[in-house]
Order: structure tokens, then C-alpha cells, then sequence
């Protein structure tokens, strides 16, 4: 399944399912997901994935992303780590973004702090974090430099 945002433009790869939030649906609570997320509804709470999270354009959540390519439509208020982070036209970041590659597209907007770290890796915690209780705050992913994972 892909899900395609302005046009016919493919957002993001179809490397396997779809977990979908529907405009109309409030979740209150972290999300685990191994699979790729769209969040058209609100969403008050972090996630943690092991993909791709897009933020459509009615989607909004309050809380902190970690996954390995975010796309935003809608609005985001939390810190954002991730490996790549797509603004979209309307899309909306309040927070601080920690990326390797960051897009702000015409009328998308940032609101808060942006590091961008070209020469180091993204250290993707999905496995960790699954293996613990969803009941324990989700902590931030962190970029580190080459050096510093290989010789972990």
C-alpha cells in the first residue's frame, strides 16, 4: 500500500503495511509501531516506529516522534528525531528537530530548534523500546557519530 499526498506524489516506499489513524479519532497513549504510520486524526502521546510515520494533512499530534523518515502535513507539537523529516506545504513543527536530512517545503513551517547532523548515523531504538513496557516514557532517539557504533 502507498499513500500519495499532493497530487500523485508518492510520499514514502510501500515497505509493507499501513497502520492508519482516521481523521475523527482521538488516542490518548504512546504508539509502538514496526509497521509504517498515517495519522489523519489527534494523537496525544509519542511514537516510536520502525519506518515511516506521515502526519497527514488533518492529522495532529501532541508528543514526541522517533522513527526513521517522518513526513508532516498536519502539525506536530514534541521533539522530532528521526533520520529524515519532510515539512510539507502546510505542515507544521513546533519543537526541536533532530535529523540527518531535514526538507522544509514552501508554506511549511518550524517552530523551535533544528540540528542537522550530516556526518553521523541514525541509531534507530524501535528494537529497545519493544522489548519494554508501553507503560515506560518513550525516550528520545539519539544520532551518533560512525565512529562511536562501531566500536560499540
Amino acid at each position: 500500500m502507498a499513500i500519495f499526498t499532493n497530487g500523485d506524489k508518492q510520499s514514502v516506499g510501500n515497505s509493507g503495511n499501513t497502520s492508519i489513524i482516521a481523521q475523527g479519532t482521538r488516542i490518548k497513549g504512546d504508539i509502538l509501531s514496526e509497521c509504517n504510520l498515517h495519522i489523519d486524526g489527534n494523537l496525544e502521546g509519542g511514537i516510536i516506529a520502525k519506518n515511516n510515520v506521515i502526519i497527514g494533512k488533518n492529522g495532529n499530534v501532541n508528543g514526541n516522534i522517533n522513527t526513521e523518515h517522518l513526513v508532516v502535513s498536519g502539525k506536530v507539537m514534541g521533539s522530532c528525531t528521526c533520520n529524515i523529516i519532510e515539512i510539507l506545504p502546510q505542515g507544521r513543527i513546533e519543537g526541536e528537530i533532530i535529523a540527518k536530512e531535514l526538507i522544509i517545503e514552501k508554506t511549511g513551517e518550524l517552530v523551535g530548534q533544528s540540528i542537522v547532523h550530516k556526518g553521523n548515523e541514525y541509531k534507530n531504538v524501535y528494537d529497545a523500546e519493544y522489548k519494554q513496557s508501553f507503560g515506560t516514557p518513550i525516550k528520545p532517539i539519539t544520532l551518533q557519530n560512525k565512529e562511536d557504533i562501531e566500536s560499540k
